[in-house]
């Protein structure tokens, strides 16, 4: 009698664990959005990471591609976050999109069940992976070089040469001035690794100073707490 009792107890204290208590944790965000291979229409379609948050920062929803992280009570953008894309196997892009999901979540939705919506939702060729798609295959152009002369070409009469991103230097900069800084040239400040208060000083960046890029391109920088960086911004 006392083991029946003692087993009733046992299933009934079981079923009111809640069914994600045993879920593994969710791996960090460190930029990249990587997925395993989605092998069918049966494989899933979401994916989370969790965001790191500073305690003056917030996860913020943009558009249904797009979330960034603010600075609490701010307008200011601390780095930004873009849906990764996807392809099948022919090269063809899958739908992504990207939705905060929790305070610190962010989820990635791959919508390869519903079919090609270019093609009448027809099926993709699996398996799905992550990354941009080719379209079904290369394409051949033929580009004719036009000789200019040495001091570089220069705009139509009449019309402004479209901005270029020219990255400046931003080592030992702080946050604040460094996003002034890539502003002013034409580029945006990427993902931030390590301290990511304003305050904090920028002790490596990953592109090359005077490095030409398209205009607004991200500069992502590494970063230390301040005091720990002793050129002055």
């Amino acid at each position: 009698m006392r083991l029946k009792l003692f087993t009733v107890l046992f299933v009934f204290c079981a079923a009111l664990v809640p069914a994600g208590a045993s879920a593994e944790p969710l791996p960090p965000y460190d930029g990249g959005m990587s997925f395993h291979e989605i092998q069918g229409p049966e494989g899933p379609e979401e994916f989370s990471w969790e965001v790191k948050l500073g305690e003056e920062e917030e996860l913020r929803q943009v558009d249904d591609r797009h979330a960034a992280v603010y600075y609490t009570g701010e307008e200011h953008i601390a780095f930004s976050i873009e849906a990764t894309s996807a392809h099948d196997a022919e090269g063809t892009s899958v739908p992504t999109t990207l939705a905060v999901t929790e305070p610190n979540v962010i989820t990635l939705t791959v919508h390869h069940r519903a079919g090609n919506p270019a093609a009448g939702g027809a099926p993709f060729d699996y398996p799905v992976l992550a990354g941009a798609g080719w379209e079904g295959g290369f394409m051949t152009e033929q580009v004719v070089l036009i000789e200019t002369n040495r001091q570089g070409p220069s705009a139509p009469q009449g019309q402004q040469a479209p901005p270029t991103c020219v990255v400046p230097d931003l080592t030992g900069r702080t946050l604040r001035g460094s996003r002034k800084i890539l502003h002013r040239a034409h580029c945006q400040l990427g993902l931030v690794r390590g301290e990511r208060r304003r305050e904090a000083r920028v002790t490596e960046q990953y592109r090359q100073v005077g490095k030409v890029l398209p205009a607004w391109a991200a500069v992502d920088v590494k970063a230390n707490p301040p005091g720990q960086y002793s050129r002055v911004s």
